[in-house]
């Protein structure tokens, strides 16, 4: 008997491995793996490894998608760390940065209609980072440790989301999506902010669970003044309610303003949810350099384009004082005011300890590792004062020309009579705002220039990059009746 006769051919299986059984084979397999995974290691871990790996590949498909990861990171799990060690251990940040900018080069040198799009802050803030480069240099001869090290680095890719941005998004649609996104993963933050908030010390067992992608396993939930004693602050999971609350404080301005706009980009049904969400979550982190910096930026577009929004900000205050509500908010910011409390006398401090070290190293300021002296500490609440001890005045003064360009360019298209209304126009009003608010919050807080918060600088550089993707077209856009093409 010939049993080759009843070998199946591979003509034979063809039908076979096109049909349902390969497939429900590989979702048996995929959902044995699952569940193993989830038994062994607990739900957390196999999901986010599932939406690293979907992530990956939409990347690797279109490297937009990365800048959409970048702002998901920046939201939701911003200290979130690989479950293992390459060496150091990356941060989700990292990834969704390194992976972006790898796929983009590789498209620029394979494909030759495509082309980088230069932009007035190119040349300005690479100078910056420059700078950044000669201080962390100079620094070497200090404390500086592996870790001080990888910071830097992580400071230094989350400026370049910047130019990342300024070349990707091209389309009035990327820029829609970009600022839907902004606006839909912030009130994600704020509905998770104060989810965990109601719960109180409760919700401590939940975020301990993050510490297997490197969040803290102290300190997890924050009191002001740190005193058990008063209120807990809202962080979700930010870590630091201060940074926590610069989230919510640009994202706030961006659904207000995009909430008041003719022609928003932001879809309604989103902005008119999620800005109660955001502005409560936003007033528990209890702090008040976010508190100012979201006021200054609502009152800047307001004043500027939405002067209907003038009159409920006036009258919010003392109908909430009316009603008895809200007053311990006001009562701590009337005592920042004053200076009354312990935190504001302790940064009352760290300023003059931040003009110490100025004075002794005027010119570019001590790097990146501890100061110094034993005397002097190198921290303080400050975006200006920050880049002025790390950088040197020279620094600080390239820092406020990359702002001052900045200001420059977007002005005409935020008050150009002669511009015709568009969506564009209005997106760039919208990201203006917010620009404004961490200007003014980094008077009073330093997350927007600090390396252990690549995050909120990446957050900011890419505020900045939107407005300059949505500026030069804010009035051609209006011209031509809207087109798709930014």
């Amino acid at each position: 008997m010939d049993l080759s006769a009843r070998r199946p051919t591979p003509a034979a299986l063809g039908p076979l491995l096109r049909g349902p059984l390969p497939v429900a084979t590989g979702g048996l397999l995929l959902g044995l793996l699952g569940g193993v995974a989830v038994a062994t290691l607990g739900p957390l871990l196999p999901t986010l490894l599932l939406l690293g790996a979907v992530g990956a590949t939409l990347i690797l498909v279109e490297p937009r998608w990365g800048l959409l990861a970048t702002l998901g990171v920046v939201a939701l799990l911003p200290f979130g760390t690989l479950p293992f060690k390459v060496g150091l251990t990356p941060t989700l940040l990292e990834c969704a940065l390194g992976l972006t900018w790898l796929v983009f080069a590789i498209r620029l040198f394979l494909r030759r209609e495509e082309r980088l799009l230069p932009s007035a802050i190119d040349g300005p803030l690479a100078l910056f980072l420059i700078v950044t480069v000669f201080a962390f240099v100079l620094g070497l001869s200090g404390s500086y440790t592996t870790a001080t090290i990888h910071d830097y680095v992580k400071l230094v890719l989350s400026v370049s989301l910047f130019f990342l941005i300024t070349n990707l998004l091209r389309t009035r649609r990327d820029l829609g999506l970009a600022l839907t996104a902004l606006g839909g993963l912030g009130a994600a933050a704020g509905a998770l902010g104060l989810g965990l908030w109601a719960l109180g010390p409760g919700a401590e067992r939940f975020l301990a669970r993050l510490a297997i992608i490197g969040y803290p396993t102290g300190k997890i939930i924050r009191y002001i003044e740190d005193d058990p004693a008063k209120a807990i602050r809202a962080t979700g999971t930010g870590v630091d309610p201060n940074s926590f609350g610069g989230l919510l404080m640009v994202v706030l301005v961006v659904l207000v303003a995009q909430f008041a706009a003719r022609r928003p980009l932001v879809p309604r049904p989103l902005t008119v949810p999620a800005i109660p969400v955001v502005g409560l979550c936003l007033l528990l982190t209890q702090s008040r350099a976010s508190w100012l910096g979201a006021a200054a930026g609502v009152v800047f577009i307001a004043i500027l384009r939405y002067r209907w929004l003038l009159p409920p900000m006036a009258l919010g205050v003392p109908v909430v004082l009316a009603l008895g509500i809200g007053q311990s908010f006001i009562m701590r910011f009337v005592l920042g005011l004053r200076l009354q409390d312990p935190a504001t006398r302790l940064r009352l401090a760290e300023y003059q300890n931040a003009l110490a070290i100025i004075r002794e190293h005027p010119a570019f300021g001590i790097g990146f590792g501890t100061a110094p002296s034993i005397d002097l500490q190198a921290g303080v609440s400050s975006v200006y004062l920050t880049v002025a001890t790390r950088l040197g005045l020279f620094g600080l003064a390239i820092y406020l020309i990359v702002l001052a360009v900045l200001a420059i360019r977007l002005w005409p298209a935020i008050v150009g009579h002669a511009l015709p209304d568009s969506a564009e126009r209005e997106a760039t009003l919208a990201l203006a705002g917010s620009i404004v608010a961490a200007v003014v919050a980094g008077v009073l807080d330093h997350y927007f220039f600090n390396i252990t918060f690549s995050h909120m600088v990446a957050l900011f550089w890419g505020l900045a990059a939107l407005a300059v993707v949505a500026a030069p077209r804010a009035g051609e856009a209006g011209r031509d009746g809207g087109r798709q093409g930014l």
